[in-house]
């Protein structure tokens, strides 16, 4: 009997040391899983932390300067309408640019080689002055420039794939923005536009200014246009015939006009102010984002631009600081619209309601360029464009306008 209760006892402590030697087995497995889970971790986090090292080293580190070669000319300027032929961080520095280390250049003699440029900059509205660089280094950019649309590009663009590596144009998808003006936010100093989606405050219902009603009740004509490209693909001078016959009254300044006022001359800006209502801002293609100098140089007065072009106009300026064409079914609901703001004048000031808020300011192209240089994405991203013919034409522009003249 006493041996039979041994036996028993010796059974349950081999069955309790074996249900230990499990547990430990388990304990040990469960333990070397986690190792290797906190050790995957690990890695990630050790290379996460070694990358971080490395980028703050080199943007405290990488200071050299970066050199641009503005390799064409644009169009017959060789130094593409600058002072000099060649500026360096103390131009950057006067425009007040993120970035001051480089240097901007259209002297291909500047440095050993082309090749040893970081950028190379090509004018591509118009066919080139010269071969292309027979030489090309792996770290340079070649950025294609332009600030014509599709419709009055010049150049086949017809190059191999992956021959550029950034663009710099007027459309907001271009690596480097090269545009006429910004609208700043005068509270936050920030750049509101020209943005894909810009944020806008409101305001155009609630505004009034009643020595602003006194000031535009001077004024005694309808529309002033200004224009010497004739005949152009949007067929503004059209959409202008048409609001005539529509009996507003328009004066066409230039080559495509009776009239003539020289460009830079003080009448020219000061009579926008005192004796026009209208300003007609009209484009001669219909192409995405095309928005050239003639928004700015109305937005600059107390006069109201009347758009006409393939642009999202939202995406440049505040609603309620202008007035689409393209909103209007026909030339003479246009007109008719316009008469209706010239009777109205607490209306028509409504339309200045966006300058307690924001102000348009010069923008820099080589500004930004220089910034993307010393970008971390710049020396860490390989990037090209496989079919830049394709990028720039396709769906870019229309024949068709919206509004019926």
């Amino acid at each position: 009997m006493v041996a039979l209760l041994d036996r028993k006892m010796q059974l349950k402590h081999v069955l309790l040391f074996g249900a230990v030697v499990l547990l430990c087995c388990l304990y040990l497995v469960y333990d070397k899983c986690l190792l290797a889970t906190i050790n995957s971790y690990q890695v990630l986090d050790d290379h996460n932390r070694a990358r971080a090292a490395r980028i703050e080293q080199e943007v405290g580190g990488d200071r050299r300067t970066r050199y641009i070669l503005l390799y064409t000319s644009f169009f017959s300027e060789r130094w593409w309408g600058l002072l000099a032929e060649t500026l360096g961080p103390d131009y950057f520095a006067y425009r007040h640019c993120p970035a001051t280390d480089c240097v901007l250049t259209s002297n291909r003699q500047l440095l050993r080689a082309v090749a040893d440029y970081d950028a190379v900059v090509f004018h591509v509205a118009t066919g080139w002055d010269g071969p292309l660089p027979a030489v090309r280094s792996p770290h340079q950019l070649y950025v294609a420039a332009l600030m014509e649309s599709p419709a009055h590009t010049k150049h086949s663009l017809a190059l191999d794939g992956s021959y550029f590596n950034w663009t710099m144009t007027y459309r907001l998808d271009s690596d480097v923005l090269f545009n006429y003006r910004n609208v700043v936010d005068l509270e936050s100093g920030e750049v509101i536009g020209p943005a894909v989606r810009p944020s806008w405050r409101n305001g155009f219902d609630e505004y009034g200014n009643a020595s602003l009603v006194e000031l535009v009740q001077r004024k005694r004509k309808a529309a002033a246009q200004f224009v010497s490209h004739c005949g152009a693909l949007s067929g503004r001078d059209r959409l202008v015939q048409a609001l005539q016959s529509a009996g507003l009254e328009v004066d066409v300044y230039g080559r495509c006009g009776t009239l003539n006022c020289p460009r830079g001359k003080p009448e020219c800006s000061q009579m926008l102010d005192t004796v026009y209502w209208f300003y007609l801002s009209f484009e001669n293609s219909l192409c995405v984002d095309y928005v050239t100098e003639k928004l700015y140089n109305a937005l600059e007065h107390h006069i109201v631009p009347v758009v006409f072009g393939g642009a999202d106009y939202n995406r440049f300026m505040p609603p309620g600081s202008y007035i689409d064409a393209q909103a209007f079914r026909t030339a003479g609901e246009l007109a008719e619209h316009l008469r209706y703001l010239m009777d109205n004048p607490a209306e028509y000031v409504r339309y200045f309601w966006w300058k307690q808020h924001y102000a348009l300011e010069d923008t820099n192209q080589y500004c930004d360029l220089c910034q993307r240089l010393h970008s971390v994405s710049a020396r860490e991203r390989v990037q090209y464009y496989r079919d830049i013919k394709a990028w720039w034409y396709d769906d870019a522009c229309t024949a068709r306008s919206k509004i019926e003249f």
